[in-house]
């Protein structure tokens, strides 16, 4: 049979034999020392109230012999496993650091984009020349090419070898101005252009008040050729 220690709940399997009578006997829990009277079951109970083996306690009740093929080591409580806690999810301040950290990134790529778009609105106009309205629209007016620079005094001569253009840039503003390419345009009477060649200025930055004189020779024009035009180049 199984008894069990009422303290400790160590259990141990002993022989009913050893038991017999209705004045049962006394063990002792071999785990926490702990002593008490256990008796008989009711169906081993023989009637005789003197114990068979004079009285003595079991003890320890490990050491009361078993019967053939049974175990006589004790049987404790298997305790339960205990539950796994699953890891707790990451905090949601930690997310909305996250996302603010990219919001952030965005906000600061669009504007990097944007400071571009407004520095550089000369060069994107004349890639795409409609993007000027828009520019004027947001109150960004974009600077003529050649701003603050005059072409004056422009000269066209007939030479041996065909036509010489001669001219003159000057600088009226009160800051020193980079000078763009020239197209040289030459046109008919009924000023249709017939002709024309872009060239390297001939300097690249005037001063303020500065003047630059420049030629620009055409060989072998056309004889239909009566008047010059000559304008910044946007490229």
């Amino acid at each position: 049979m199984i008894i069990g220690c009422p303290v400790c709940r160590t259990r141990y399997l002993v022989d009913e034999q050893a038991l017999d009578g209705r004045a049962g006997r006394t063990v002792r829990c071999a785990t926490c020392g702990h002593t008490w009277h256990q008796k008989a079951p009711p169906e081993l109970d023989t009637g005789d109230d003197s114990p068979r083996f004079g009285g003595a306690p079991i003890e320890p009740a490990l050491e009361v012999p078993p019967r053939p093929g049974v175990t006589s080591e004790p049987r404790r409580e298997i305790p339960l496993p205990r539950r796994s806690i699953p890891e707790p999810p990451p905090r949601p301040r930690r997310r909305r650091w996250a996302t603010i950290r990219w919001l952030v990134l965005l906000v600061l790529f669009a504007l990097a984009i944007l400071a571009g778009v407004i520095v550089a609105r000369g060069a994107v106009v004349a890639i795409w020349p409609p993007a000027a309205e828009l520019y004027a629209l947001a109150g960004l007016p974009i600077a003529s090419l050649g701003a603050g620079l005059k072409i004056e005094k422009l000269v066209p001569a007939r030479t041996p070898d065909g036509l010489m253009i001669e001219g003159e840039i000057t600088n009226t503003g009160n800051t020193a101005r980079d000078v763009p390419r020239l197209r040289v345009a030459l046109r008919d009477a009924a000023e249709k252009e017939v002709l024309f060649k872009v060239v390297d200025p001939p300097t690249p930055q005037l001063q303020p008040g500065a003047v630059v004189h420049f030629k620009t020779p055409f060989e072998h024009p056309d004889d239909a050729a009566t008047g010059v035009v000559v304008t910044f180049a946007t490229r």
